[in-house]
């Protein structure tokens, strides 16, 4: 019955919506479509890319390049939060597109390694920004939390589908080393995004004030809402990122056929693409039936501790390697938007200051995942210990989610009435 008040009460008129939310999904479908277009047909080559304008100094730009793009596409909104009240989305959505098409679109001409990273960095600040104020502006305006989710799967569709082709965007444009076609091609993807959000958003919005936020992270985590929401997803993103670590590695190396390996690992964004929707709708029937978003993004998380297990089992591998790459899949289209959806549940702080900072639950815990899946996972490997290093993760997947699945904590619950 709790979860059911508590649902109500989110459902409650945010504000006077300004947008209605079938004009929402367009603008955010479009926005995202276009602007994913772009990254993830830079994603495939970036690597390469930057190690063939490092001149010299390919480790140190390669590698603190990636780093540091990461690290900027999640967590450098912290840094100008104070400022996004201040400026409608119309101006700074559209901006922030328009910084990271400009950043890409420039390092083809950029010839120091300096100015490589900076652009890099640049684009990524686009990214971070635009990601924050998206996931802000469905919580302004949609009420509903089933309304939420569904804009939230419109989007995963939206990236995903840009992730299934951007190999192949990738392979014509990348050519004998010249990127500028390439990334001539991702500016314009970003930049059709950013007309999509101008000529979609209105005027009248902004992101919400943070002046009655509890200050700073450590204060943040201090509220249970917050807390709760934290370690989920952070575990979660940690498993997540797995997929595109260790278990590609694992398709890498052990397998032989290129045709297996592209099956393996395009499966994902397909399916996402393809089962999304009556994913999304079973996901809103149990939102309006009570469920909370939390216990959900945990049985997420817990599933994909089950595609690790299956890791672990000793079946053939590539029957196994297929179990755990469905399982993995299935539990993403619930996890992806319900992240989302659950830090916009959180009523102790601003919007603006949720989104912070479930940026950085899902960032630290893509990175540790990330690292994880790349240097501790090829050691175990390397030392025939690759089943113990899945078994490990599974556990960790488990342990994390538990205390939050809808029957453990509904037994708290009565343990604790009695």
């Amino acid at each position: 019955m709790t979860g059911v008040v508590a649902t109500t009460a989110l459902q409650e008129p945010v504000l006077d919506a300004p947008m209605s939310e079938w004009a929402l999904r367009m603008t955010l479908g479009a926005d995202y479509l276009l602007a994913n277009f772009g990254r993830f047909s830079l994603a495939p080559v970036l690597a390469i890319l930057l190690t063939s304008q490092s001149h010299g100094a390919d480790w140190f730009v390669t590698g603190f390049g990636l780093f540091g793009f990461t690290l900027f596409a999640g967590l450098s909104s912290l840094l100008v939060s104070g400022w996004l009240p201040r400026l409608p989305y119309r101006i700074s959505m559209p901006a922030s597109l328009v910084l990271t098409g400009v950043g890409f679109g420039l390092l083809p001409y950029a010839h120091r390694p300096v100015l490589v990273l900076a652009m890099l960095f640049v684009a990524g600040a686009g990214i971070s920004v635009h990601a924050v104020l998206a996931r802000v502006l469905v919580a302004e305006c949609i009420a509903s939390e089933p309304g939420r989710n569904t804009i939230y799967s419109i989007q995963q569709i939206g990236t995903n589908a840009a992730a299934s082709l951007g190999p192949f965007i990738a392979a014509a444009l990348y050519v004998s080393g010249d990127s500028r076609p390439l990334l001539t091609f991702v500016g314009v993807a970003y930049l059709l995004g950013a007309v999509a959000l101008a000529a979609g958003l209105r005027w009248n919005m902004r992101p919400p004030s943070t002046v009655r936020d509890i200050h700073g992270l450590a204060g943040m985590l201090r509220d249970p809402q917050c807390r709760q929401a934290s370690i989920v997803t952070s575990v979660g993103s940690f498993a997540y990122a797995q997929f595109y670590s260790a278990f590609a590695l694992l398709v890498a190396v052990a397998v032989h056929s290129s045709s297996l390996r592209g099956f393996l690992l395009a499966g994902p964004p397909i399916a996402i693409v393809v089962l999304q929707a009556p994913v999304t709708r079973v996901s809103n029937r149990r939102l309006l039936a009570g469920a909370t978003p939390l216990s959900m993004l945990a049985t997420a998380t817990f599933t994909f501790g089950v595609a690790m297990a299956l890791l672990a089992l000793g079946l053939p591998l590539l029957a196994g390697a297929a179990a755990a790459m469905s399982v993995f899949a299935l539990a993403e289209m619930t996890f992806t938007p319900m992240v989302s959806t659950t830090f916009n549940r959180i009523t102790s702080v601003s919007r603006l200051r949720a989104a912070n900072l479930q940026a950085v639950a899902w960032t630290s815990g893509e990175a540790l995942g990330s690292l994880s899946g790349g240097a501790l996972f090829l050691l175990c490997y390397d030392r025939g210990l690759g089943r113990l290093y899945w078994l490990l993760l599974a556990v960790v997947a488990v342990a994390g989610s538990a205390p939050f699945l809808p029957r453990l904590r509904a037994r708290g619950t009565s343990e604790e009435k009695a």
